[in-house]
């Protein structure tokens, strides 16, 4: 595949807080070309002519902007391959604008020892299409007993360690965890629920739950566990991120926890602000999802976190199941939704749209927020930077149909609706790994480019 592109007549949206190398502030809203050779930027600056041998993207009224990175998604493969694997998982996230996602490690088996995590590393090598940063378990087998080696796994490539779907009840533990995932440079994200509190609901505890007759989780289930594990947090030190917060009571003691100097961090989904609970209106168990889809109440205060800081990012946590599973009655289906090829748009359209924030504070929110959090290099549209590149065009309207898209599953909400702006075309060190045609609405496949051999 050609390694030679320029991108034209597009606008490089850097993140507001973008800065280069050398420290100097980033271009920000700036009408440019951009010229990539062998994955890297090459040359930026207006009027670039064309070489002969350059693949040439028109970007005429798109924005080109840093690739996204996804703080928590879900690749399944190993024993849930039918929902998901790594090949399908990756395109979906570059389908989205994602050149990095971060998989969570609640797979089967779990990602808790070296031989299950080498493994995963070299599936990552096969099948994927962008850059895959493992998580790994923080306790054996997600069962909250005993801890895993995370220096082994941090060594191996463990990039954050996380029980996601299982909170860890023992504070003794997690302390312990703090301090090890410390002094392995890493942090933990954190599943916030009380599961006696939740008490095997399946919707959130509203007027909703009561038409339904359906059984209801309470916000404290979430707001009880931020509460405890800030505490440990307080009491020890280290990194705590809190994966798809939901409720405003949440918000509110992350946002006290910030203000007293902790190192908590926070991100919520794309679901938790585009829908609440007065959307579920039927036992359709597409809106069934863990934390549940919250009241009007706690959406607008994930937007005011989201507005003041205190939420640092989105998060997807694309959750793929088989249609089987989801089709079955409303109280035993799994949770979860697919999130990836959505995201920007719903987050756009809930956040820019309305005037709640600005479109360089929403590209901070898919880049160098979950950037700081991992701790990995910024991405930024700058000259001798990686070119891991999304260009979105903002201003066409589409509908999504999840059984065109590039994921496996296609339990989604979000079925049949009208979206604005859209990921044209995604490169990942300068090659293209999704492109769209607009104008026919087709998808374009290429094949698959070995993130590890770029």
């Amino acid at each position: 595949m050609n390694r030679k592109a320029i991108i034209k007549n597009g606008t490089v949206m850097n993140p507001s807080c973008g800065t280069t190398r050398s420290g100097k502030a980033s271009l920000t809203e700036s009408r440019v070309d951009v010229r990539i050779q062998d994955g890297v930027i090459k040359e930026i600056g207006a009027n670039l002519a064309p070489m002969h041998d350059e693949v040439v993207f028109d970007a005429q009224g798109c924005w080109i902007t840093p690739g996204f990175i996804d703080i928590h998604t879900h690749l399944r493969d190993f024993e849930q391959s039918s929902a998901e694997d790594i090949q399908t998982g990756t395109r979906a996230a570059a389908s989205g604008g994602f050149t990095t996602v971060l998989a969570m490690a609640n797979t089967k088996p779990v990602i808790d020892n070296a031989m299950v995590l080498h493994r995963l590393l070299q599936m990552i090598e096969d099948k994927a299409c962008i850059k895959v940063l493992p998580a790994a378990a923080v306790t054996k087998n997600l069962a909250g007993v005993e801890l895993t080696n995370m220096f082994e796994l941090s060594e191996l490539g463990a990039a954050a360690f996380s029980d996601d779907g299982q909170p860890i009840t023992n504070l003794a533990l997690l302390r312990r965890a703090l301090q090890n995932a410390a002094l392995a440079n890493r942090v933990i994200i954190s599943h916030p629920e009380d599961k006696d509190l939740s008490g095997g609901g399946s919707i959130n505890e509203s007027a909703a739950a009561m038409r339904l007759g359906l059984p209801g989780i309470p916000t404290a289930s979430e707001a009880a566990c931020v509460a405890r594990e800030i505490e440990v947090v307080r009491s020890v030190g280290g990194r705590l991120h809190f994966a798809h917060i939901s409720a405003a009571a949440s918000i509110d003691l992350i946002r006290q926890a910030k203000q007293q100097g902790l190192l908590i961090t926070a991100d919520v989904t794309p679901h938790h602000l585009a829908l609440s609970d007065a959307d579920i209106v039927s036992f359709d168990a597409n809106f069934k999802m863990n934390p549940p889809l919250r009241s009007k109440k706690d959406v607008d205060a994930l937007i005011e976190g989201i507005a003041d800081g205190t939420i640092d990012a989105i998060g997807t946590d694309h959750a793929p199941h088989p249609e089987t599973e989801k089709h079955r009655c409303f109280a035993e289906a799994p949770f979860g939704v697919i999130g990836l090829e959505t995201a920007f748009p719903l987050v756009y359209e809930k956040l820019v749209a309305s005037a709640k924030i600005t479109v360089t504070q929403l590209i901070d929110l898919f880049t160098v927020k979950p950037a700081a959090i991992l701790q990995i290099d910024t991405p930024i549209i700058e000259v001798g930077e990686i070119a891991n590149i999304a260009i979105i065009d903002p201003n066409v309207k589409w509908q999504f149909d999840p059984s065109n898209g590039a994921s496996k599953s296609v339990n989604t909400p979000f079925a049949g609706m009208t979206l604005q702006t859209r990921i044209i075309t995604t490169l990942y060190h300068g090659r293209i790994v999704f492109q769209m045609h607009v104008e026919s609405d087709k998808r374009l496949t290429f094949p698959i480019v070995k993130a590890s051999k770029l």
